[in-house]
């Protein structure tokens, strides 16, 4: 079964109803009209019978003028006997107060010939009926005393019918009326008509008010499914805009106190969930890095023991020289530093990590610390055949701890050194901005392949390509130089990054002014 929309249904009720009156209408002017105004025209002649008979009876035959005005009203003729005379005609070609010769009973007027019995009788039956009462009112005869003071219908033929009223005002005076009914049809037609024509009229209005009625009212109607709508698909962006103050305008406002309400309530939702998932993920994270971080320390302590537990052992069981000896003593104690050297960077970056290490900021003068960095790494660079460009400023007071951005700075010159081939060239830039300045290292070289560079700051993460391979490393490391550059740079609140260039790699950290 087809569903209709609530406009078409509203509409289809407001024309059915319009549709029933308008037939009501049309059937009651058509069925029950005649019947109503011919009962009110027979109610208007008894009424100015009474009238016309005050007037005759206070002003006598002065009263013509009042006799008309009431004749007029009503649309009826009046004729009034009295002593067998007409004294009184409303018709146009009266003779008022004109009184005729009294006519005996067996006066005959001869017109043509002589009128036989059966002619007379003929034209008395062919007389309309008024006619007979008035010619019987002139003649000194009485009328029939059920018919007096009573409205009679007559119909002479389909083209002639009228009310007539015969009554008494007085001792030998009596008020004859007749009203012919064809004026009163072709009035009834003209309602009937007029009644149909509004109808048809009225149902070509009611029709298009319908449908902007219709649409007025359920505008809003659709607007509010629409929100809805949206509201069951999690889209709380829509809202109702509408002015009206209503049951549709509550309806309104209601529905948008409650898209927002589920909003923020879903809102707090997806952030609890993004929370978590972020939890997890990141649970997830220190577990890998926890396991990688095992495994990394393991692999980078598994060396030197291993090579100090040989040469120990050579020094227990071998019968060897003083030369022999030194010499494995030597590689014991370098193997014993790089340990050293290697916990005491774990125990820093675990300082940094867990946020025990503290920063001794102060301004102080980065230039002169480029130069006791260039004095440090001269003799690598040297042995390497490297290019060196420094383009610092003489002088760049900066602010920061100057032990720690040192650390920074010794760190990507080193690993710069090692992997810039041999005659390469390194760049050191430093640009000014607001209010900071980025420090820059360029070194020619293999570039970093961009899906390992978010991963190059993590503690032991080694880029396992060219880049790693084949490389003469002056300094070497353990892979967790990097990993303290982020911390002390995020502990500075300052940035890092890097980039590949047309040739080559730069690091990069930002430092603030002093």
């Amino acid at each position: 079964m087809t569903r209709l929309s609530l406009r078409v249904q509203s509409g289809m009720y407001v024309l059915s109803f319009t549709l029933f009156f308008i037939l009501t209408l049309i059937g009651a002017i058509g069925f029950g009209f005649n019947h109503y105004f011919y009962e009110s025209k027979k109610d208007a002649m008894m009424e100015a019978s009474r009238e016309i008979g005050r007037i005759y009876a206070e002003q006598g035959r002065n009263g013509e003028e009042a006799i008309d005005m009431v004749s007029q009203n009503i649309g009826v003729d009046v004729l009034i006997v009295d002593d067998s005379q007409l004294v009184y005609s409303s018709r146009p070609s009266r003779r008022v107060w004109v009184s005729p010769p009294k006519m005996d009973e067996n006066d005959v007027v001869v017109v043509v010939g002589k009128e036989t019995e059966a002619q007379k009788h003929d034209a008395n039956t062919q007389m309309p009926q008024h006619i007979r009462e008035l010619t019987d009112l002139l003649h000194g005869r009485e009328p029939d005393a059920a018919t007096i003071g009573k409205v009679r219908f007559y119909e002479r033929d389909n083209n002639f019918r009228y009310f007539d009223l015969v009554t008494r005002m007085d001792d030998g005076a009596y008020l004859l009326m007749i009203c012919p009914l064809a004026p009163m049809q072709e009035s009834i037609y003209l309602v009937q008509k007029f009644i149909v024509t509004c109808g048809i009229i009225w149902l070509i209005i009611a029709a298009v008010g319908t449908v902007l009625l219709t649409n007025k009212m359920t505008r809003p109607l659709l607007e509010l499914k629409s929100l809805s709508a949206a509201m069951t698909h999690l889209d709380f962006t829509k809202k109702w805009q509408g002015k009206r103050t209503d049951e549709i305008g509550e309806l309104g406002t209601s529905l948008n106190i409650l898209s927002d309400q589920l909003n923020e309530a879903l809102t707090a939702l997806k952030q609890s969930n993004e929370e978590l998932q972020k939890k997890l993920e990141r649970a997830k994270e220190v577990e890998h890095k926890r396991q990688s971080f095992i495994f990394a320390v393991s692999h980078e302590l598994k060396t030197p023991l291993a090579i100090i537990q040989g040469y120990a052992e050579g020094l227990d069981s071998l019968h060897i020289d003083e030369t022999t000896r030194q010499k494995y003593c030597h590689v014991i104690q370098n193997e014993t530093v790089k340990m050293d050297n290697l916990v005491k960077s774990l125990l820093n970056l675990s300082r940094l990590e867990t946020g025990s290490f503290k920063l001794e900021k102060t301004a102080f003068d980065f230039a002169a610390l480029m130069d006791e960095a260039k004095e440090r790494f001269a003799n690598a660079i040297h042995k390497k055949g490297i290019h060196m460009e420094w383009h610092v400023p003489d002088e760049m007071t900066v602010y920061g701890d100057p032990e720690q951005i040192d650390i920074v700075l010794s760190n990507f010159l080193s690993n710069a050194i090692d992997y810039t081939p041999d005659g390469g060239r390194i760049a050191v830039s430093c640009k000014e901005q607001e209010t900071n300045y980025v420090v820059s290292v360029y070194n020619q070289g293999i570039q970093i392949p961009e899906e390992y560079q978010p991963r190059i700051w993590e503690p032991f993460y080694k880029v396992d390509t060219a880049r790693s391979r084949n490389v003469r490393r002056t300094f070497g490391g353990h892979g967790l130089g990097l990993g303290i550059v982020a911390a002390l740079v995020k502990l500075h609140g300052q940035q890092y990054g890097v980039r590949n260039e047309a040739d080559g790699v730069t690091f990069w950290f930002t430092i603030q002014k002093g």
